[in-house]
């Protein structure tokens, strides 16, 4: 969400350290620390003395092949596995909580098999039905000794929360979890009808007049609260209805978020006058249905942004409610002294903030929700803006960090219902920036994901780019980067687990591209500001990250011009929405693009496989995991230092039968061959230890593929 001051999200060095720690407080409670990742070598063969677990053996997630069916009803079982190494454990039990009553109930697992290896046994129990939301974890005994399995991991002590859940009747859409999403603003896309184009001086907005931009412009002008929210592009949704065949057939993506398109004064539309109207300088409203329909022909989703925690100040309700307290609208805004002092979004007077302690509103937005999923439009779906601030009376929860206000709630129980009963299949993600994982809200019956900011944009921002999102330094170690993924994904039910939006940016963080560059400029305005202005860019960083997130459970999403690494203006919000620069399109970050995205389109495990931690070496900044399911065992082995590293890596607990191969399949940019990295395309094949031996190239990463199989 934009307003018309900057939003200042405070992530520094120490910050982003401390976001890690929140999430450990927050969803894990490891009170050990422990780092499980497997170590390399043979597992069975360096069991632990008797009497004590094995702790590296052990793992399990909800993946395809350690929990089925991976969306149960409330009359299902569910079948969850646990592995451990070859002849250690005595005996595992799963312990199953009830959310509503706390029950708690031990089942016996049963050792169902032994890997081809004969390095890993699998322990298996079955869940009896219920209709109430549930958690659960694992307990793993060896003799006298006991080690506990949850969503964090492996530990000694038994952590108090970040367990596994389960959500019976919970689904998100089967098209959501398998595609790939491209997220556009719609003024700096492309222009695709110049004659609705915003003219300069066309109207004024707080005292400042519109600004027609030339294509390719600066959008920037220095003013951020002023000229830069009226400074217009031109880009439209006829724009992107020509550019359909781009998205679709050159970059492969199949699920379009558009920011804002309803009737309002800003060119980012987050303070919105007319709720039932697309902004004619878009198109209007038969833009937007001949765009959903040309793409739902290509076989394409399209996402709407619904800016509902407040309105735009010249909105016709609010226009009203100011006029009268006899209005019908007076209460749909909370006043204290009408008309000029009333509850706003972030203290900006021109985003008067809805009370949702006024039945109306909920049922008023509702509707809006309604019409847009409905014919003659048919979107698929709704992202929603600034969610967690949404409450009555002008109260802001997410500000006060408060995730569990029972207006706020009621509010996304009666939306989901509303969505759903119009469109079963259709999609809901809410906008989510405190604390770690949005979990309140992602039980079942609210959103279906939400924007995973404290589970993948930060963090992966923090390691990869060495800078938080406003520019300033930040790290984080490979290790806590794999303990953050832990504790972030497996809280979640799995249906939310694999519809989390994950990105590397959008249009309320500095760009990715520039947050990676090798250099970064500066700009000084007349008015004496100085921003950072694009530089140098650094493509194999740009490649690092998406080779994370289109591997990374959950789905992917692309800022507009990630995909050829397009810079920006560091923190001034124009700055993180230039105008695409159509001539960018086909170099060569684009083209490792357009692979990683059919790669993640193509390959099963790459959507509901298991995510396997195994390598987090801090001392060459190293990161490697694996996605696993009965089809394929990918390997993703990652490197952010800035030379050749080679790392053992025990490819055998991905299944991998010892003497087998992995082909690499690594999209290359120009250049990454020259270094010594394994990204020239060597195969891998394990040794009689079951490990194979990869170098990864300096910034960049190896992605290793076999074909799948059972685990016994």
């Amino acid at each position: 969400m934009n307003k018309k001051n900057t939003r200042i999200y405070l992530f520094s060095t120490v910050a982003v350290v401390a976001v890690a720690g929140l999430i450990g407080a927050y969803v894990a409670g490891n009170p050990t620390g422990t780092n499980t990742t497997a170590s390399a070598g043979n597992l069975a063969s360096s069991q632990a003395a008797q009497g004590q677990v094995n702790l590296n053996a052990l793992f399990s997630d909800q993946g395809t092949l350690f929990f089925s069916p991976q969306e149960p009803t409330s009359s299902d079982p569910v079948k969850v596995t646990l592995r451990a190494a070859a002849g250690n454990l005595t005996s595992a039990q799963v312990v199953i909580v009830d959310a509503k009553t706390k029950k708690q109930t031990t089942l016996n697992m049963v050792k169902a098999g032994v890997d081809q290896n004969h390095e890993y046994e699998y322990w298996q129990a079955t869940i009896p039905p219920n209709s109430d939301y549930e958690n659960y974890y694992f307990v793993a005994n060896s003799g006298s000794g006991t080690a506990y399995y949850s969503g964090n991991g492996a530990t000694s002590e038994l952590p108090s929360i970040g367990w596994f859940a389960i959500a019976p009747g919970f689904t998100t859409p089967k098209w959501a979890q398998d595609g790939v999403m491209y997220q556009i603003f719609v003024d700096r896309f492309y222009d695709g009808n110049p004659s609705n184009d915003v003219k300069t001086g066309e109207y004024s907005w707080y005292g400042n007049k519109t600004i027609q931009l030339k294509w390719g412009q600066d959008p920037e002008t220095g003013d951020q609260g002023g000229e830069d929210q009226v400074a217009f592009s031109g880009g439209d949704l006829q724009g992107v209805q020509d550019k359909l065949p781009y998205l679709n057939n050159q970059l492969g993506v199949n699920i379009l978020y558009l920011n804002p398109v309803f009737t309002a004064k800003t060119n980012h539309k987050y303070g919105v006058d007319n709720y039932f109207q697309v902004d004619p300088h878009f198109g209007g409203n038969q833009a937007l249905s001949s765009l959903i329909s040309s793409a739902h022909s290509d076989g394409d989703k399209v996402i709407l942004d619904g800016v509902f925690n407040h309105t735009g100040a010249s909105n016709a309700w609010f226009q009203s409610a100011q006029q009268s307290k006899k209005s019908p609208y007076y209460n749909w805004y909370t006043f204290t002294n009408c008309p000029s002092q009333y509850a706003t979004f972030s203290g900006v007077s021109n985003l008067p903030k809805l009370n949702y302690a006024n039945p109306a509103v909920i049922n008023e937005v509702d509707k809006i929700a309604q019409y847009w999923l409905s014919p003659p439009f048919n979107a698929d779906g709704w992202r929603l803006d600034a969610a967690g601030h949404a409450s009555g009376n002008g109260y802001d929860p997410e500000a006060n960090g408060d995730y569990n206000d029972p207006i706020n709630h009621q509010l996304w129980t009666d939306f989901r219902k509303a969505v759903k009963s119009t469109n079963p299949n259709a999609l809901i993600f809410g906008e989510f920036w405190e604390n770690s994982v949005a979990l309140p809200w992602l039980k079942g019956n609210q959103w279906d994901g939400s924007i995973n900011y404290g589970g993948f944009i930060n963090p992966v921002s923090a390691w990869v780019t060495g800078k938080d999102l406003n520019m300033n330094p930040a790290s984080l170690s490979p290790s806590d980067l794999e303990n953050t993924f832990l504790t972030t994904l497996n809280s979640l039910p799995r249906p939310a687990q694999l519809v989390q939006v994950n990105q590397l940016g959008d249009h309320d963080t500095p760009r990715f591209g520039e947050r990676a560059a090798t250099a970064i400029n500066t700009k000084t305005y007349p008015n004496g500001t100085t921003f950072p202005y694009g530089g140098t860019p650094n493509y194999r960083k740009d490649a690092l990250g998406a080779m994370l997130q289109m591997t990374y459970p959950g789905l992917p999403t692309i800022y507009y011009g990630d995909e050829y690494g397009m810079m920006g203006g560091g923190t001034n919000d124009a700055g993180k929405r230039w105008p695409f620069n159509w001539s960018q399109t086909g170099n060569s970050l684009f083209n490792v693009y357009q692979t990683l995205i059919a790669m993640r389109k193509a390959d099963s495990a790459l959507v509901d496989g298991s995510f396997m931690p195994l390598v987090a070496d801090d001392t060459n900044d190293v990161f490697g995991f694996a996605r696993v399911d009965a089809n394929q065992r990918i390997i993703i082995l990652l490197n952010d230092s800035n030379k050749p590293v080679t790392e053992k890596v025990n490819a055998s607990a991905t299944g991998a039968l010892y003497g087998s191969t992995f082909k690499n399949v690594t999209p290359l940019l120009p250049g990454v061959t020259g270094d010594g990295g394994s990204g020239q395309g060597g195969n891998a094949t394990l040794n009689g230890k079951g490990n194979i031996e990869v170098t990864i190239p300096a910034n960049y990463g190896v992605i290793l593929t076999q074909k799948g199989g059972p685990l016994y």
